[in-house]
């Protein structure tokens, strides 16, 4: 599912009218029908639309036709519909238009006895600021909220005010409880402020043929693309089917950090999961992940050449190396890695390891000018934006703004690497252009070590055989996904890294199962 700017919105509609013949009435006509079918499927699972009492907002352009035809569909069900016309300041209840004078006052007893309040009022071309009156209006309806928190707002395509392509908001936009976009999520929805003023999301059908999607680079992560994705497990498949994972991570300071990458690992599928450590740090390991087999390295403080020596020896056959979580910034650590990077460099593409590098490992690397030349081909990096900071010589990287986005694809390009860039919508992009965004962010992530986590199922996804763009977009979407499996049962509060591990077998099968 593709994530759309404005102009690529509108580029889609009039090639569906050049080459397909479907004209905006057309569109319109469609996007209302699944508009109503959404609100019954998902907002009233449960319940009749008979007696139902619901307002809708309606605006000049195809915003507000969009809602007329939906209103239409909801009263052939049995929903009592009145629509307020805001441009003209007229108000339709039951079919019958009231006369001028009265539509103040029974505007104001509408919005006080509505159980949805539907906002079709401005689409994705809005840009300028609203109207006073329009922000008058969208006032009504909080301070009709704030007394009833039972009142539901739906927003059509997107909620009025919100710029499309930034995520900015009016200042006296509405946030939605739910929102129903027509044909595709738009840029702004994943990015603060406007991600905040979405609520739940559902993508309605305006009849695209989805071949007019494909020249467009930007995707939205989703259950049923990532279950394209995942590997097949044949019925005569062997651990050496699935790939060898070896985790150069964890020191004393930070011995969780393997044990969580590597298990992650092997949640996902992995065949194998190897830990380069110390045999000081072994009984670690050994006592707590029973399944891992362990490369022995010399002590932290040995010369690095006999660290690194001691790793690339025991590189052959495996599919993925992890650099990263755990292992401290002492200079000795950097040398090491250094010195393991120019060993890939120097393998032929069928005998190299991928390579996925977090945390410490990308912190060594920042401290280096031109880092991104060390690194070997398809090379995944999975920074938080602090990190990201570092890796950009100090530039400031947002958690949430739109800046990421660009940033992202940028320096994806520039390094010539797969950057995962984290926050509340992780961003992933490689160095062709193309950018897929996560919808689902979980603030029970917001913990110690769940990074780990991270990148231990993107590593695991890739000694499956997964690309490395790929192998990001499943590990970042299952991640989060796992999270949200968990909250429902737990909270958002007091979630530990290690309680997601146990869960992401159970993720991957609710993948078949997903919505979009």
């Amino acid at each position: 599912m593709h994530i759309v700017t404005i102009a690529e919105m509108r580029e889609l509609e009039a090639l569906a009218e050049q080459r397909y013949g479907l004209t905006s009435d057309m569109l319109m006509s469609k996007a209302g029908k699944s508009a109503a079918d959404l609100f019954t499927e998902h907002l009233l699972p449960h319940y009749s639309l008979n007696g139902l009492e619901v307002l809708f907002l309606i605006g000049p352009g195809n915003n507000g036709g969009d809602g007329v035809v939906m209103a239409n569909h909801l009263a052939q069900e049995g929903a009592l519909i009145s629509l307020y016309y805001w441009k003209e300041q007229k108000l339709i209840v039951r079919g019958e238009e009231l006369p001028a004078a009265q539509v103040a006052n029974e505007l104001v007893d509408l919005i006080k006895s509505a159980d949805y309040i539907v906002d079709a009022i401005l689409g994705t071309g809005q840009s300028r600021p609203l109207a006073e009156d329009l922000r008058a209006l969208l006032a009504q309806v909080q301070q009709e909220r704030t007394r009833r928190p039972e009142l539901q707002i739906v927003a059509i395509d997107l909620p009025t005010g919100l710029n499309a392509d930034t995520g900015e908001v009016d200042p006296g936009t509405l946030r939605a409880d739910t929102t129903i976009t027509l044909a595709c999520p738009k840029q702004g929805f994943f990015f603060f402020p406007g991600r905040d003023y979405i609520g739940e999301l559902f993508i309605g059908d305006i009849g695209l043929p989805e071949e007019l999607e494909q020249t467009i680079q930007n995707e939205m992560l989703s259950g049923k693309l990532v279950h394209k994705l995942l590997p097949q497990r044949a019925l005569n498949s062997n651990k050496g089917s699935f790939g060898k994972t070896m985790l150069f991570a964890g020191s004393p300071p930070y011995p969780g950090s393997a044990y969580l990458a590597g298990t992650a690992a092997a949640r996902v599928g992995a065949g194998l999961v190897t830990l380069a450590v110390t045999e000081k740090m072994l009984p670690i390991y050994a006592s707590s992940f029973h399944e891992a087999t362990f490369t022995i390295l010399p002590a932290i403080d040995a010369p690095s050449f006999d660290r690194a020596k001691a790793l690339n020896n025991s590189l052959e056959g495996y599919k993925v190396l992890l650099i990263g979580p755990g292992l401290g910034q002492s200079p000795n650590t950097r040398e090491t890695i250094l010195q393991v990077l120019e060993y890939l460099r120097s393998l032929p593409d069928e005998k190299r390891p991928r390579l996925v590098i977090d945390a410490d490992g990308l912190n060594n690397l920042s401290a280096l000018e031109r880092w991104w030349t060390l690194l070997p081909k398809e090379t995944v990096i999975t920074p938080h934006p602090g990190e990201m900071g570092r890796l950009c010589k100090g530039i400031k990287v947002s958690g949430g703004n739109i800046e990421r986005l660009n940033l992202t694809r940028q320096k994806a390009h520039e390094w010539q690497v797969n950057v995962v860039l984290k926050g509340t919508c992780t961003i992933i992009a490689n160095p062709q252009g193309q950018t897929r965004i996560n919808w689902w962010g979980s603030p029970a992530l917001a913990t110690a070590g769940t990074g780990d986590v991270l990148a231990g199922m993107i590593s695991g996804f890739l000694s499956q055989g997964l690309q490395p763009f790929d192998a990001a977009s499943a590990g970042v979407y299952l991640h989060t996904a796992a999270a949200d499996l968990l909250s429902d049962d737990v909270g958002r509060a007091g979630l530990l890294a290690s309680d997601l591990l146990p869960h992401l077998p159970r993720t991957i099968i609710e993948t078949a199962y997903a919505e979009f």
